[in-house]
């Protein structure tokens, strides 16, 4: 018995052609190829998002302070409204148009009434 002879015979056996073989053999190397370069992709942009806390506090124009002053043991009580150095409105931190603000031009607010003395309004579309 040849190996030709066999794979004819397990053919036979199963009711597969050379046509739908190759066809099967296509779907599953699509579908493995797929599969494997996703898994690549998801690796490599999970090394390059790694979080940094900024525990910086800004200094607005009409605060008293030191720029860049670390108030890192205060800084969860602080932090509850945030805004743009070259904006006019000031966002909640859960706020989605808080999130567009580059890192470099937030001035951070513990309360309201400090964003609003500042001479910012408060954000309609973060209600």
């Amino acid at each position: 018995m040849s190996i030709n002879h066999f794979l004819n015979k397990i053919k036979s056996y199963l009711g597969i052609d050379n046509f739908h073989l190759v066809f099967f053999l296509v779907i599953v190397g699509v579908s493995l190829s797929s599969f494997a370069l996703g898994r690549i992709s998801i690796s490599k942009t999970d090394n390059n998002n790694q979080i940094e806390e900024n525990n910086f506090y800004l200094k607005n124009e009409n605060e008293k302070g030191i720029e860049g002053e670390d108030f890192s043991t205060n800084n969860k009580e602080e932090k509850k409204y945030v805004a743009s150095k070259n904006g006019k409105l000031y966002y909640s931190l859960n706020c989605s148009g808080a999130n567009r603000i580059k890192e470099e031009n937030k001035i951070f607010f513990a309360s309201k009434e400090e964003a609003e003395k500042s001479g910012y309004g408060f954000a309609t579309s973060c209600n």
